[in-house]
């Protein structure tokens, strides 16, 4: 199950303080996207477009990658 939109991880993720090495590349590549796009504009407003724009990849995304998932959000 996904996290809220409201969960810290969410935040954690983009901002880079949970760490993520995962074997899919489209991960990989939203991750550090998102690690590049912060870096840039670490302004609230910024990191809530960032979250929300994990939070619906992995929603999307939530049949395909869940196995995937289940590692990153643990």
């Amino acid at each position: 199950m996904i996290p809220a939109i409201d969960h810290p991880i969410w935040t954690k993720l983009v901002t880079g303080k949970k760490p993520v090495q995962s074997g899919k590349l489209a991960i990989n590549l939203l991750i550090q996207n998102n690690k590049l796009d912060y870096e840039k504009d670490s302004s609230p407003a910024h990191v809530k477009e960032l979250t929300t724009r994990t939070h619906n990849f992995f929603c999307q995304y939530e049949k395909i990658f869940a196995a995937e998932f289940a590692k990153i959000l643990a």
